[in-house]
């Protein structure tokens, strides 16, 4: 009698590897949904990367993606994800190992920050004024 077993693997196309492939960790911080260190495979480009951590935050600036060449003679590339995804832009780069990507904060939450930041020092400067003025 013979035995016969089906197994079903759930295996995204990120986990697909040819034999003998290995993978690469790399590094990816700044306005991403989820900032940290990721295991990819050695395929990985700049875009998928950034899709291991979940995508950028909705205050973050995927014109100006920074790519850090830290292993190998240390080079810095900014990377305009936009320009891509709207086909105008060069195809983005294949992740190395140790690579460190950061998506910085967009110019308008840096600015809705500073005006925050204004206001409550502008509401304490005014409450200590009005303590001291009594």
């Amino acid at each position: 009698m013979m035995m016969i077993c089906l197994i079903i693997f759930n295996i995204s196309a990120s986990e697909v590897y040819l034999k003998g492939d290995v993978s690469i960790r790399i590094q990816v911080w700044g306005e991403v949904q989820s900032p940290g260190m990721y295991q990819v495979p050695p395929t990985t480009n700049l875009v998928e990367a950034l899709s291991f951590a979940g995508g950028p935050t909705s205050e973050g600036d995927i014109s100006m993606v920074k790519l850090v060449r830290v292993l190998k003679k240390e080079k810095i590339v900014f990377y305009d994800v936009n320009d891509y995804m709207d086909g105008k832009g060069s195809p983005p780069p294949i992740m190395d190992s140790g690579d460190l990507i950061f998506v910085p904060r967009s110019l308008s939450s840096r600015i809705w920050d500073f005006v925050r930041f204004t206001s409550i020092v502008a509401g304490v400067s005014w409450s200590v004024y009005m303590i001291v003025s009594r």
